[in-house]
């Protein structure tokens, strides 16, 4: 994904609340890292309700 951008958990801390608005009104994807290794990914909420409903409704047929 272009949208996607990596961050270190210091730095993250410090943008907290900067990232979390980012994700919410751009939808840009953070992924969080700790000694350069991706530990996690933020992502906008909407994002991951659509994933969830998707999971739960099963394959769709071809």
């Amino acid at each position: 994904m272009s949208d996607t951008r990596s961050i270190g958990s210091r730095d993250a801390r410090a943008e907290l609340g900067r990232l979390i608005d980012e994700a919410h009104y751009t939808g840009k994807h953070v992924i969080l890292t700790k000694s350069d290794e991706p530990r996690a990914v933020l992502v906008p909420y909407s994002w991951w309700q659509e994933r969830q409903t998707q999971a739960r409704s099963g394959p769709t047929p071809p």
